[in-house]
């Protein structure tokens, strides 16, 4: 009711304030228009400077100034054509609550970047089951987090997992080059911890036999147990153990710490091996067991500098497993007989003994790497007055600008210095929420997203 028709509720009925017709009723609502106008522009003006009732998307949008965010903050909002005007105003409206309680709760923190990651998402972080904390730490030594979402938007859509990888790992590489016995190669390894050792070692001839490389740094090495092939390559791995063209040899792989031939002023006079029960590898023999790989006989590679040297087995006279061994090279100079003396001829030129390298992952610190859903489910647009009603189940659109759009807010969310990477997370086969379409599915969920691909998820961790 309005405030004019109050009052003339409140006079005598001889006024005759209630009929119409009268002149002092016409009096009194032509006076009372004005107030009424101030009044309701007064309302509106209270309503919106309180963003809980702000009927105005820009009233919500300059509120949403004074945490200084702008219009990209609500792009993706502005732009969805599924949203009533209402909805949008919700969203808006959920969104400045949601940054305003993260920076009353800190930033800088790896659930600062994830909440703020699942807010311009339009997701909310659930336990992946119940009593479980949002936030799960995935590896030994909390590097890495993952936290679910679900989309309140899209009830029936499958939640996603959000990773957060701190301080992610960048993979440094020697290249393949020929070595001969004693050969050394120098790496520089820029993380503080021991980092994990990859070793390739590719055949020459018949000389490749019981191949070793050691760090004098950490007295510590690995040989191979037999010969590697000529233009075979040997692959020996921390996480993945080894392989001979792809055939698994780990029982073959000796880990061992101390001294080496020609090396043990380098390290203490004494030597530790972890032998095999098996014969030497010839390249026939099968795996005798299934015991997992024995990558861990790598030595790891030490903070800093450090040296590393590769040699094959020296054959001795007289000695056992001489086919399992290479003939010693000469070390000092060889002349001609009774021949006008000629240093380049003197020397005997030998082929190498193996064509070896290394890589090594480290750390890239002050870093984090965050792998956004490559899929964002969305509701369908809603149907115009009249037409059909969209189909009931409609596939999840791909977030084409989600990538793009959370990198350019991270800033204001992560701790200063820190260099943030966000990319989006792989496909990959999880026993139990992965979804198996028939055999002539051409589209559509399954196939184009939530696809049953073996991942290795180690691999998410690296960065260019």
């Amino acid at each position: 009711m309005a405030k004019a028709d109050r009052i003339l509720g409140l006079l005598p009925s001889f006024f005759r304030a209630a009929d119409p017709n009268t002149l002092f009723r016409e009096v009194v609502t032509a006076l009372s228009a004005p107030i009424e106008e101030a009044d309701t522009l007064l309302f509106r003006i209270q309503r919106a400077h309180r963003v809980n009732v702000a009927e105005d998307a820009g009233d919500v949008a300059r509120l949403a100034g004074l945490l200084d965010l702008d219009a990209q903050h609500f792009e993706d909002i502005h732009d969805d054509p599924a949203l009533a005007y209402s909805e949008r105003l919700d969203l808006m409206r959920a969104r400045i609550r949601r940054i305003a309680r993260l920076h009353l709760v800190g930033l800088g923190t790896p659930w600062a970047v994830l909440e703020a990651a699942a807010i311009f998402l339009n997701a909310e972080i659930v336990p992946e089951r119940p009593g479980e904390p949002l936030v799960k730490h995935v590896d030994p030594h909390g590097y890495s987090h993952k936290a679910m979402l679900a989309f309140p938007r899209v009830p029936e859509a499958p939640r996603e997992p959000l990773y957060l990888h701190e301080s992610p790992l960048r993979r440094q590489k020697v290249d393949v080059a020929e070595r001969w016995p004693l050969d050394a190669w120098e790496i520089t390894n820029q993380t503080p911890e021991l980092s994990p050792v990859r070793i390739v070692i590719r055949g020459i001839g018949d000389r490749t036999v019981r191949p070793s490389v050691f760090c004098p740094a950490t007295q510590a090495g690995v040989v191979f147990n037999g010969v590697v092939p000529d233009g075979q390559t040997l692959v020996i791995d921390t996480y993945d153990g080894a392989t001979l063209d792809k055939d698994p040899v780990d029982e073959w792989v000796i880990g061992f710490r101390g001294v080496i031939a020609d090396f043990s002023r380098e390290g203490q006079p004494w030597a530790v091996d972890d032998r095999v029960t098996t014969g030497p590898y010839d390249g026939r023999a099968g795996r005798t067991s299934d015991q997992p790989g024995r990558g861990g006989a790598v030595p790891p590679a030490p903070a800093g500098h450090s040296e590393w040297r590769f040699k094959v087995a020296d054959g001795l006279y007289d000695g056992a497993d001489f086919d399992y061994c290479a003939l010693a090279t000469p070390v000092e100079t060889i002349g001609v007989w009774d021949e006008d003396f000629n240093f380049d001829e003197c020397v005997f030129a030998y082929p190498a003994s193996g064509a070896v390298g290394m890589a090594w992952d480290e750390r890239v610190t002050c870093s984090f790497k965050l792998l956004v859903p490559g899929h964002v489910p969305s509701p369908p647009p809603a149907a115009a007055p009249g037409a059909a009603a969209p189909p009931a189940a409609n596939p999840p659109a791909p977030s084409t600008n989600a990538v793009a759009r959370i990198a350019s807010v991270m800033p204001r969310f992560k701790a200063a210095g820190i260099l943030a990477l966000v990319d989006t997370s792989r496909d990959a086969w999880i026993l139990g929420a992965s979804v198996i379409r028939a055999g002539d599915a051409s589209d559509g969920e399954g196939v184009d997203f939530h696809a049953t691909r073996l991942v290795n998820p180690r691999t998410e961790l690296f960065v260019p």
